[in-house]
């Protein structure tokens, strides 16, 4: 379990799109956690904890499910390959669908030398990470009409100076920066609840239940 610097956690939309009756929730939270930890070490270890898996960075062609609202890639990283310095990533190439109910996207790697290979396996392979993002979206549709139904992760890791205080200006310090929404949910309940589980690596922190006490007060 890691430690952390700072932490905040807000409820950024937490609309009720529905009735009293049937309710229809949208609920949008922004997580920050700062670390000392490298990104590397943070990748790692959500490696570990299947957040990074080809479950959210598919590796096959996938259906109503691709990296971002607007195109952002499945994954993103700037890594050390060999001693090379490279900008990796993983984007969803729209392959079209039936009737337009499924939509199919085809996971794409850059560059054409890594394309085998999966961001999972770069602690095996001795690849380092520098910093990294991941994006999942996944919409939904109920038989020929679009729904409005959808889930949103998109989740920055960086390093950055003069995040740790005033007394640590100076510092290097890596800035993990997490959006979960989910839409039509019927009651107030925490959005994207299988990533938070995979984000739970911190000491003395309960995502999870965090996050369920800001929708509670919000």
């Amino acid at each position: 379990m890691l430690g952390t610097k700072q932490k905040s956690i807000r409820i950024k939309e937490l609309e009720n799109y529905g009735s009293s009756l049937r309710p229809l929730y949208t609920i949008r939270v922004e997580i920050e956690i700062v670390v000392r930890e490298s990104p590397d070490m943070l990748h790692k270890i959500f490696t570990g904890t299947g957040l990074i898996a080809r479950e959210t960075v598919p590796f096959d062609v996938v259906s109503n499910f691709r990296g971002s609202a607007d195109n952002k890639p499945f994954y993103s990283a700037l890594i050390v390959h060999e001693g090379i310095t490279k900008k990796y990533e993983v984007v969803a190439r729209d392959t079209g669908g039936f009737l337009r109910t499924r939509i199919n996207y085809e996971p794409v790697v850059y560059p054409e030398e890594l394309r085998l290979t999966h961001p999972a396996e770069f602690p095996r392979m001795g690849i380092e990470v520098e910093e990294w993002e991941l994006h999942n979206y996944k919409h939904y549709f109920m038989l020929l009409i679009a729904s409005k139904r959808y889930e949103s992760v998109d989740m920055w890791v960086r390093r950055e100076k003069g995040v740790g205080g005033e007394e640590e200006e100076a510092s290097e310090f890596t800035v993990l920066r997490v959006n979960l929404a989910e839409s039509e949910l019927k009651a107030r309940e925490v959005p994207c609840s299988w990533y938070l589980e995979r984000l739970s690596i911190f000491k003395d922190v309960d995502l999870k239940e965090e996050v369920r006490r800001e929708i509670e007060v919000g």
